[in-house]
């Protein structure tokens, strides 16, 4: 039996390093393809640790993007030093049960939009956040597009959902098993 390699844990990098010297613990996740820093970050800490790094020269919130992880869903923070031309990637988990980080718009006001297409698309709640409401969808839209376990309804804007429509899902499986075109 062959054993697989493991990996060897990721060392914390310059930024991470700089966050554990004011007392913030990272989990250092290793560079990305492009050489970009990375690490996590407890919810609780994330303010404090953007606030640092503000103050050291990251001036510019390129992207606060979601995705639904196993762990749970997940908001992950691209930072850039106009400066330095230095970047990080920061990754605040939570829980899908409580899906809340505290908001960073008051230290990048490019966060409040991105906030709340997290809010829109994933349901993560920003607390503190001065105007959490959709933004893409209307106000009484029901669910989170975003999410892997998100089924959209079936209207006359969406028309049937392949998975939901059985006869639809039948004459696609029986088609393409016999070779068929797909659009006749």
């Amino acid at each position: 039996m062959t054993e697989t390699p493991q990996q060897a844990p990721a060392t914390a990098g310059e930024f991470g390093s700089f966050l554990k010297s004011k007392g913030i613990d990272s989990e250092p996740l290793g560079p990305d393809k492009d050489n970009v820093e990375m690490f996590a970050l407890d919810p609780k800490n994330l303010v404090t640790a953007c606030m640092l790094l503000k103050e050291t020269g990251f001036d510019f919130l390129v992207l606060l993007t979601t995705t639904d992880v196993k762990k749970g869903y997940q908001s992950i923070y691209t930072l850039h030093s106009t400066a330095t031309k230095k970047s990080l990637r920061i990754k605040v988990t939570v829980p899908k049960d409580n899906p809340m980080i505290p908001t960073v718009s008051h230290v990048w006001s490019t966060a409040n939009w991105y906030e709340r297409e997290g809010y829109d698309m994933m349901g993560i709640i920003y607390t503190g956040h001065p105007d959490l409401k959709r933004i893409l969808n209307p106000e009484d839209w029901e669910g989170f597009p975003l999410r892997k376990d998100y089924i959209p309804p079936s209207d006359s804007l969406n028309g049937p959902h392949p998975l939901r429509e059985t006869k639809y899902a039948e004459q696609t499986l029986s088609k393409s098993e016999k070779g068929e075109k797909l659009c006749q």
